[in-house]
């Protein structure tokens, strides 16, 4: 196995707090996300991917970690029954330490060079401008505010899928309320996405329900498997 002493900052020189107060947030939200690694058990996250299909499936062909989200099958109401809102953005948190002190670390050592940035695809397939809902609205911002206060620059680059007319009328919406150099990192495409998908990721690394040659039936599908480097013991 190589070894590999990887350190990652979250923030550029330009974006670390310069003043004593915004130090002590920000060191103070960096202990409260490391320790969400640690401590917090969401227990609850077999249910939560029912109303919200989500999670990471293998790597690309560059060997970054691939996260996949189908938002066209999520279920505001449904969620919110099972878990809250404060413990769904402590999961995701969680999520996010994970990948900068595990995935990465194992996916650097797969592909024998530096990896410290993933990539995204989001299904929307069957999201309207009437899917921007407040409590989806409320989910959405949370989300974006706990990235990029400690996750600006771990996404490199996220595709869109199944993008129909009614959804680019919503990612005009959307859009706005997220940073520029993050727009600039993501391609909306329709329902013609497969050759784009599979110039980025090989067909054994894929879902079969994007065009893919995987579908992880002994782990009740890919979004529920976590497949990839990290869980190999001889890499990760």
């Amino acid at each position: 196995m190589i070894q590999y002493n990887l350190q990652i900052d979250r923030f550029s020189p330009m974006e670390k707090p310069e003043t004593l107060p915004d130090m002590l947030d920000w060191n103070k939200n960096l202990t409260t996300a490391t320790a969400a690694v640690k401590d917090f058990d969401y227990k609850e996250l077999c249910e939560v991917k029912q109303y919200y299909p989500h999670g990471y499936h293998g790597v690309d062909r560059s060997g970054r970690p691939v996260y996949i989200e189908r938002l066209g099958k999520l279920d505001v109401e449904g969620l919110m029954k099972i878990t809250t809102l404060e413990r769904y953005v402590k999961y995701q948190t969680q999520q996010y330490e994970k990948t900068i002190k595990i995935r990465f670390p194992a996916c650097s050592a797969a592909a024998n060079k530096h990896i410290n940035r993933s990539i995204a695809i989001l299904d929307v397939q069957a999201v309207s401008f009437k899917s921007f809902t407040s409590p989806v609205q409320k989910v959405l911002l949370q989300l974006r505010k706990i990235f990029n206060e400690n996750y600006p620059e771990t996404l490199s680059e996220m595709v869109i899928v199944n993008a129909s007319p009614g959804f680019k009328l919503l990612w005009n919406v959307v859009k706005c309320f997220l940073d520029p150099q993050t727009v600039s990192k993501i391609q909306v495409i329709g329902s013609k996405y497969q050759s784009k998908l599979l110039e980025l990721v090989d067909p054994s690394e894929l879902p079969d329900f994007l065009g893919g040659s995987c579908c992880c039936m002994s782990e009740g599908g890919c979004l529920n498997s976590d497949r990839g480097p990290w869980r190999d013991t001889s890499v990760a």
